[in-house]
C-alpha cells in the first residue's frame, strides 16, 4: 500500500484548509495511506515551544513513505527558499511534489498558480469596463515571497499589455496584512481629494480589506471613487462590505492535483513536471459589477456572465452550527481526559475519544527514553518507538501495551494498530516543553483540519501528562528506574514537592497554549512570601524551609489539581490558574490569607504566613515567561500597598 507523506506548517488558516481538503478528496476511498504532517516553519515560532513540531520533518523520512507532497508556498513565505530546498533535498529519491516551490529535487514535481493571465484579465476589466485610467497597487514586496514578488511583477506585465501608465509611486506595500494596509493608507491620505488613483488592486484580500476600512475613514466611497480588487478569494471577501472584487486560486484544486501526481508517479506514469494552475477571477460590488442592493452571493466573470457563489465558508448558518459543535466537542474532549490518571485509564477512554473527535483510529507510540529537545538542537530520532495503546474503528480493537516496537527510520505505522489500513492519517508529535515522549497517528474522518488542530493538543497534552503520572508511580515501585528517570526529577522541587521552575515553564506554558488555543479564560500568578529574610534571620533557615514548604501547601490547596504551581526560586511561586477569570482574584487573595492564618496556628509558627500576588489574565501576551514578568509588575504594587499600611 502506498504511504503520501504531505507537509504543511499549519491547519489554522484558510489556505490549509483548502489545500488539505483537496489532498483528502482525492485519497479518499484509495488504497494509500496519505500522513498530513503539521511541522510549523523552523525558526519561527509562535509558541513557546512550538519548535517540537519540526521533529515532524523526520518522520518523513521514514523509508516507508513512498512520495512526499510539500505546500510550500506556506513555508517559503516566511524562510529561506534555498533552506527550503536543502530540507526537502533530504527525501530524495522520493518523488516530491511541491504547491508552489520548484523543490528543485532530482525528482520533483510542482504546482504553480498562474497568476499573471488573471491580474491582467483585471486590470484590462478596469480599463475597459470601469474606465480606470489610474491603478494603484498594493504590494507585499518586503517580505520578499515568491507569491508577492510574482504577482507585483505580473501587475507591472499587466499595465504594459493593457497599455497602460505604470506610477512607482502609487504602489505601496501592506506585508500581506490588513492593519499594515490601513495604516498605509491614513498615513499617506487625509481625504478624497488626495487619492491620485481611480483602483488599487492588492495583492492579497487582507490588504484589500485594509484598504476598503481606510477610505471609509477618510470619507473615500468604494465602488464610486475608488475600485479595489483583492487576490486569493479568502472568507473576508465574502464578509466585507461592500463584496470584494477578487482572484480564486482554487487552492482544493492545487492539493487534488498534487494528490493526483503523487498517485499516478506512484503507479508508473510520466508526469508534467511544472503545471500551471488557472484562476477564477470574480468581481464584485467593490468594483461596481455587483449592485450593492445584491444581497445573493454571485458576481460576474471575466465574460460578464453572472455565477452563483454560494458555499459553506460563506454560509453564516453553518459556520455557526460548525463552531457550536466543535465548541461541545472540546467542553466533552476536555471533561474526558480529567476522567483519568494513567495511561492505562486513558486506554479506557481511548475509543469514546476518538469517536468524539470524528477519528478512525488513534494509535500512541513512545520513545524508550523521553528526549529532551532544546529549540538550538537538532532532533536525532531514536532507533525504536513502542506501540503504547490503540483502537480502531475498521478493525473494531483496541489493546494496550501490545508488545509492538518500530524502528520509525523505517516505519511510522505498527502492523498490528492500522499498518494495513488505507485513509488520511494526522501524525502528530507528543510533547510539553522540551520533553518529547513519541508521536500519535489519528485516522480521520472528515476535512475539519482546524478542529482537528485543537483536539490533538488537548489530548497530546493529556497523553504526556498521564506518561508523566504513571512514570511517578512506577519510580514507588521500581528504585532503579527512579534512579534512571532525570527527566521527571530534574522538573521537581526538592523541598516543597511542587514543580521547580523548569518544570512550571514547561508544564504552565503547555497549560498557557491549550487555553489561548481554546479561546479559554485563566490567570497566571506571580507570588512572593513576605517576610523570608526576617524568619531566617530571627529563627534559622530550617524554619524558613519549613515556612516556604508550609506556603507551597496552603497554594495547592488553594488552587485546583488541573491547575499548574511551581516554586520559581527561594521564596517566589508561580501559578497558572486554568480558567479562571481576573476578576475573581481578589477572592482568591481572600482566600489564601486565610489559610495561611489557619496553617501558622495549626503548626504553631511563631510568625503568621504571608503572601503577595501579582496577576494577570491572557491578553497581553502567549508567552509564560512575559505573563510573569507583567504579574511581577502587579506584585511589586501590591508590595508597596502592604507597606504603606504597615
Amino acid at each position: 500500500m502506498k504511504v503520501i507523506a504531505v507537509l504543511i506548517p499549519t491547519f489554522t488558516i484558510e489556505y490549509s484548509l483548502d489545500v488539505l481538503s483537496g489532498i483528502a478528496d482525492y485519497f479518499r476511498g484509495k488504497e494509500a495511506k496519505v500522513v498530513i504532517i503539521q511541522t510549523r516553519i523552523p525558526g519561527v515560532n509562535q509558541g513557546a515551544f512550538d519548535y517540537q513540531y519540526c521533529t515532524g520533518f523526520e518522520y518523513a523520512k521514514a523509508k516507508e513513505v513512498d512520495a512526499v507532497i510539500c505546500v510550500s508556498g506556506l513555508y517559503a513565505s516566511q524562510m529561506e527558499e534555498d533552506r527550503l530546498r536543502e530540507i526537502l533535498k533530504g527525501y530524495e529519491p522520493r518523488p516530491v511534489i511541491s504547491i508552489a516551490l520548484d523543490p528543485q529535487t532530482k525528482n520533483s514535481y510542482v504546482i504553480q498558480a498562474d497568476c499573471r493571465k488573471s491580474i491582467k484579465d483585471v486590470v484590462n476589466h478596469l480599463k475597459r469596463e470601469h474606465d480606470c485610467k489610474k491603478i494603484a497597487f498594493f504590494s507585499a514586496n518586503e517580505t520578499r515571497s515568491k507569491e508577492a514578488l510574482e504577482r507585483y511583477d505580473a501587475f507591472t506585465d499587466a499595465l504594459d499589455a493593457c497599455k497602460l501608465t505604470f506610477y512607482p509611486e502609487m504602489v505601496y506595500d501592506g506585508n500581506f496584512t490588513d492593519f499594515k494596509a490601513h495604516d498605509e493608507i491614513i498615513a499617506r491620505f487625509k481625504s478624497k481629494n488626495d487619492i491620485p488613483f481611480d483602483a488599487i488592486v492588492c495583492a492579497n484580500d487582507m490588504m484589500a480589506s485594509g484598504c476598503i476600512r481606510a477610505f471609509e475613514e477618510i470619507g473615500v466611497r468604494v465602488p464610486q471613487d475608488v475600485k479595489v480588487v483583492g487576490f486569493d478569494d479568502a472568507i473576508v471577501a465574502s464578509i466585507v462590505s461592500p463584496k470584494l472584487s477578487t482572484i480564486n486560486q482554487d487552492i482544493y484544486s492545487q492539493g487534488y492535483e498534487a494528490a493526483e501526481i503523487a498517485d499516478r508517479v506512484l503507479n508508473g506514469e510520466k508526469m508534467k513536471k511544472v503545471l500551471l494552475n488557472p484562476l477564477v477571477t470574480k468581481f464584485r460590488q467593490s468594483c461596481g459589477c455587483i449592485g450593492m442592493d445584491r444581497s445573493m452571493p454571485i458576481y460576474k466573470n471575466v465574460d460578464g456572465e453572472i455565477c452563483s457563489d454560494l458555499n459553506e465558508k460563506n454560509d453564516g448558518v453553518m459556520q455557526f452550527v460548525n463552531a457550536l459543535n466543535e465548541k461541545n466537542t472540546i467542553v466533552t474532549l476536555i471533561d474526558t481526559i480529567r476522567g483519568f490518571n494513567t495511561l492505562k485509564q486513558m486506554f479506557f477512554s481511548l475509543k469514546f475519544i476518538a469517536q468524539e473527535c470524528a477519528l478512525g483510529g488513534m494509535a500512541v507510540h513512545f520513545f524508550k527514553d523521553v528526549q529532551l529537545i532544546d529549540s538550538e538542537q537538532e532532533f536525532v530520532m531514536p532507533d525504536e518507538v513502542e506501540l503504547h495503546m490503540y483502537y480502531t474503528d475498521a478493525k473494531k480493537s483496541e489493546v494496550f501495551r501490545p508488545g509492538l516496537f518500530v524502528d520509525p527510520h523505517k516505519k511510522i505505522f505498527s502492523a498490528r494498530s492500522m499498518g494495513d489500513i488505507s485513509g488520511i492519517f494526522l501524525l502528530n508529535p507528543i510533547f510539553i516543553g522540551e520533553a518529547n515522549y513519541g508521536y500519535m497517528l489519528c485516522r480521520i474522518t472528515e476535512n475539519k483540519f482546524a478542529d482537528y488542530n485543537v483536539y490533538l493538543k488537548i489530548i497530546m497534552n493529556a497523553v504526556a501528562q498521564a506518561y508523566d503520572y504513571t512514570s511517578k508511580i512506577q519510580e514507588g515501585r521500581n528504585l532503579e528506574r527512579e534512579n534512571t528517570d532525570l527527566a521527571l526529577q530534574s522538573r521537581m522541587d526538592e523541598l516543597t514537592g511542587i514543580l521547580n521552575r523548569r518544570g512550571f515553564i514547561e508544564q504552565g506554558q503547555a497549560a498557557l497554549d491549550l487555553l489561548q488555543e481554546t479561546d479559554t479564560s485563566g490567570v497566571i500568578f506571580f507570588c512572593d512570601m513576605d517576610g523570608l529574610k526576617k524568619i531566617n534571620d530571627t529563627w534559622g533557615h530550617e524554619m524558613g524551609d519549613k515556612a516556604i514548604m508550609l506556603q507551597a501547601r496552603v497554594l495547592k490547596d488553594i488552587f485546583r489539581s488541573s491547575d499548574v504551581v511551581g516554586r520559581l526560586s527561594g521564596d517566589e511561586f508561580g501559578v497558572v490558574a486554568l480558567g479562571m477569570k481576573i476578576g475573581y482574584v481578589e477572592h482568591t487573595r481572600l482566600k489564601i490569607n486565610m489559610l495561611c492564618k489557619k496553617v501558622s496556628i495549626e503548626n504553631q509558627l511563631p510568625f503568621t504566613l504571608s503572601i503577595s500576588l501579582g496577576a494577570v489574565d491572557l491578553q497581553k501576551s502567549s508567552v509564560l515567561k512575559q505573563l510573569l514578568s507583567e504579574a511581577d509588575k502587579e506584585l511589586y504594587k501590591e508590595k508597596v500597598k502592604k507597606h504603606a499600611r504597615q
